[in-house]
């Protein structure tokens, strides 16, 4: 038998490409899509013993299913991880990420500068569970330290905050989650798996949507639970995930599929978990060129008259640009924020577009544009919009692959609308 390769000697390319270097069947470049909602078992007892977890197999595909599987095991080897948990979408995963850590009584300690979504969950719905939230500026760790009581579960905070573009001190924040004994939660969505250094930045589990960049092409829905095997699960007595607290170092991720999966069932489909694994294998070329025509933008955008102000981690006065070079590889993303002087303003800019689209999502690889506080924070009070970076004169920008110039010119023609 050949021994198995140093997967931690292989660059992150060729991890996205080839995996672990699992053979697939009939010689094929690419997991097949299984489409079969149940699996057919030797024996009874080979049954038993999958139901059971006490052997390695798929029962059903709301729990795991072949080309999920092949999908979570090529990122959590891009992460060196214990594992990974492939969902329908990014909601659903911070949603099951938090509702296997807290219970009704519990509570979160969550950065503001937040995708509007996660927002509204924990604000609302998570809230009417009983689960509360205590919203700090992430910028400065020594909030998070805080914040934090003996009903700390969790701290959330977003790589970086979408669309405000801040960068959380991570620094100061892992420091107060381990002197607590909680995990930090890093939704890494904006900087991809490629980007995000678990080291650096103290991640114990990192969250993505997988509907941003990973297919390229926007063509799925899909989210990531990815388990960094950093935090000690299954000590101390700040974090409780019931009878699998026994379990140690699995419990988290047991719990999760074994519970989490099977109660309430987010399942991502085999077909996005193919288009998401095919995307993988050119993240790292798409990235890339977006993360360098994000950085030109914003250099050029800060120079137009219309423009008020550019939001944007590359940029070397950013507050964040330090850090966030550390944490991120030395990238700073592909999305970027600006500021106009009106919502009326903002409208006519975007009506003015031709080549860039407008569009909620954002990681495509055509570029994106839209008014958060109309669309994503639309039911939001001003002040909430406000106090979380989204006031009505924001724009946010979602660079793709175009050619940059063909990118300028058509933003250029829309400033002018307004100038």
């Amino acid at each position: 038998m050949k021994p198995k390769p140093d997967l931690s000697a292989r660059g992150m390319d060729t991890l996205l490409v080839h995996g672990r270097g699992e053979p697939q069947p009939y010689g094929a470049t690419l997991p097949p899509v299984v489409l079969s909602t149940a699996f057919g078992h030797a024996s009874a007892e080979a049954m038993a013993a999958v139901f059971a977890h006490e052997q390695e197999g798929h029962a059903y595909s709301r729990i795991s299913n072949p080309t999920v599987a092949a999908l979570e095991e090529r990122i959590a080897a891009v992460h060196q991880a214990r594992g990974c948990v492939a969902v329908a979408s990014g909601m659903s995963a911070v949603a099951l990420v938090i509702l296997t850590l807290a219970r009704a009584g519990d509570q979160l300690v969550a950065g503001k500068h937040i995708f509007g979504g996660t927002y509204s969950l924990l604000h609302t719905t998570l809230a009417g569970l009983g689960i509360s939230t205590t919203w700090v500026d992430a910028r400065a760790g020594e909030t998070v330290r805080q914040a934090i009581t003996p009903r700390t579960r969790a701290v959330l905070v977003e790589a970086i905050g979408n669309p405000a573009m801040a960068v959380p001190d991570l620094d100061g924040i892992r420091a107060a989650c381990a002197d607590a004994g909680v995990p930090l939660l890093v939704d890494a969505t904006l900087v991809t798996p490629l980007l995000l250094d678990t080291a650096a930045t103290g991640t114990d589990v990192a969250i993505y949507s997988g509907s941003k960049f990973l297919a390229g092409a926007a063509t799925t829905i899909g989210g990531l639970i990815v388990d960094t095997g950093r935090f000690p699960w299954g000590t101390g007595d700040r974090v409780n995930l019931g009878d699998y607290q026994r379990q140690g170092a699995q419990g988290f991720l047991n719990r999760l599929r074994q519970e989490m999966m099977i109660g309430i069932g987010p399942a991502l489909s085999p077909q996005a978990a193919f288009l998401q694994i095919a995307g993988l294998e050119t993240l790292g070329l798409r990235l890339e060129r977006q993360c360098a025509n994000a950085q030109a933008a914003a250099e050029w955008l800060r120079r137009q008259r219309p423009v008020v102000s550019v939001h944007y981690p590359g940029l070397e006065d950013h507050p964040g640009h330090r850090l966030c070079g550390r944490y991120f590889r030395g990238k700073f993303g592909s999305v970027l924020s600006f500021s106009l002087a009106s919502q009326a303003a903002c409208f006519r800019f975007l009506n003015a577009l031709r080549l860039v689209t407008r569009a909620s999502n954002l990681g495509d690889t055509r570029s994106l544009a839209l008014h958060p506080a109309s669309t994503i924070y639309h039911g939001f009070w001003p002040a909430e919009r406000e106090a979380i970076g989204v006031p009505d004169t924001l724009i946010r920008l979602s660079l793709g692959i175009e050619d940059l110039k063909d990118i300028l010119a058509d933003i250029e023609a829309a400033l002018s609308e307004i100038a």
